[in-house]
């Protein structure tokens, strides 16, 4: 059951919320009308909306100012139209790192409060720093709080978090941004960076109800799980994020721990892009109230239902960094119309970067399949990664105690050239230690092409 935060003091029921709290049970109440919206009365508020933030980005980012296209639609005085919109320049990362600071606006709206400094991992080459708007850090926490309330989480429990940037230590709740409006239970993080079976221990001791981390880290905990037979038994579900999500990442969650996978995907630069449907777990719906996001195909045209292509995003509220069109890196697959009924657009897969793709001998590319009980089913391999680095070579890097037989080499060659489609050079080399280094994200797949 979930208990709402009372801020006066011998009031406990009805509660009344610190005006924190209050607000973002109206910003609740609002997304709870507007994920029920149909596509056009969504893409007529993010029209709106754009056009407030076009305004202040040709006001207050030198970047923005400079160019032609922007400084006519922020000067026009008609509703902004979506092949306008369209028309404008997409920003790319390497243009984001080169021109950061004339992009950063000189100055905000007084309502948005301070601007915060974020930082990316950094997991294309290199990190990016940049700004938002307090403003802007609230409508995340926002669409962290729909997350919760979406898969109904019972927020008594205790959360673990085992990610990047964190100390070993317990909270007294799940974070301002539910904590300002319910009441919850502790939570406890531990660095990622911490071996895995000490996370399992540590899991172990602590027996929380819900547990965050990247897929890939996941995916050891659960495999290390059923190898050890032990269960969390309080799990009531496992949440992934900062990564692709393997194949089978769903099934095994389920044989270790009896509990359903949660994705997100995310990213430092815009935070929550897209949420796991709570009725669907292969849909993934768009966070259109505080993103407008475009996925478009090697022509610029956007993507039909079943079709893949490159995410463009823009964030729509963050007034400290104005993000107009900005090329994040990713491929997604469009989905159709959810049977929820949500009309927020939806993503049926997501589908990593450019360098997730493998390319075949005679150039032709797709994405790679190769589920974890592929190469299980061979041997107690304890991660493995392939690497590209010709169109005649792959490289399969796996970590384990020894090295695969003569045999086992063979086996798992073979299985890898069928499920890749590959029918070149696959060399597979062993290693005693992990693939990544602490605190890095893993991806399975990397073309050096």
């Amino acid at each position: 059951m979930l208990k709402a935060r009372s801020g006066v003091t011998d009031v406990s029921w009805p509660a009344i919320c610190e005006p924190v709290g209050a607000s973002m049970l109206a910003l609740q109440f609002q997304l709870q009308q507007s994920e029920y919206w149909s596509s056009e009365q969504l893409l007529e508020q993010q029209l709106a909306q754009l056009q407030l933030l076009l305004t202040h980005a040709v006001e207050q980012s030198p970047w923005y100012r400079q160019q032609a296209e922007f400084r006519l639609l922020a000067n026009q005085n008609y509703p902004l139209s979506l092949q306008q919109f369209a028309d404008l320049p997409r920003l790319t990362r390497s243009a984001l790192q080169q021109n950061l600071k004339a992009i950063t606006a000189t100055s905000m709206p007084p309502a948005h409060g301070q601007r915060l400094e974020l930082a990316t991992s950094g997991s294309t080459g290199t990190p990016l720093l940049g700004w938002e708007s307090e403003l802007n850090h609230f409508f995340w926490g926002g669409c962290n709080l729909r997350d919760q309330l979406w898969h109904q989480r019972d927020l008594t429990q205790t959360f673990a978090a085992i990610r990047t940037n964190v100390e070993h230590q317990v909270l007294p709740d799940w974070g301002s941004a539910i904590s300002a409006s319910f009441e919850t239970g502790p939570a406890i993080t531990l660095n990622i960076s911490t071996p895995v079976e000490q996370q399992l221990d540590w899991l172990m001791e602590h027996q929380p109800g819900y547990l965050l981390s990247h897929a890939s880290n996941l995916q050891a905990l659960a495999q290390l799980s059923l190898r050890k037979g032990l269960r969390l038994n309080r799990l009531r579900a496992a949440i992934s994020f900062g990564e692709r999500l393997p194949d089978p990442l769903r099934e095994l969650c389920a044989a270790a721990w009896q509990v359903p996978l949660q994705d997100i995907y995310s990213a430092e630069e815009v935070g929550y892009i897209a949420l796991q449907c709570p009725q669907d777990e292969s849909n993934y719906h768009v966070m259109s109230e505080q993103l407008l996001v475009e996925v478009l195909n090697a022509n610029g045209d956007p993507c039909k239902a079943g079709q893949s292509g490159k995410v463009v995003i823009t964030s729509l509220h963050n007034f400290a960094m104005p993000l107009i069109r900005y090329e994040i890196g990713d491929f997604a697959r469009v989905g159709a119309a959810c049977r929820c009924g949500r009309g927020l657009p939806v993503f049926t897969e997501i589908l990593g970067r450019a360098r997730n793709m493998i390319t075949l001998p005679n150039g032709h590319q797709h994405w790679p399949s190769f589920p974890a009980d592929l190469w299980l089913s061979v041997a107690p391999i304890e991660q493995f990664q392939l690497e590209q680095t010709s169109r005649g070579q792959i490289i399969g890097h796996y970590v384990m105690a020894e090295p695969l037989n003569a045999d086992q080499q063979q086996l798992l060659t073979d299985k890898l050239a069928q499920s890749l489609k590959f029918e070149a050079n696959i060399v597979l080399e062993h290693h005693h230690k992990p693939l990544n280094k602490p605190g890095e994200k893993f991806e399975d797949f990397i073309s050096r092409l």
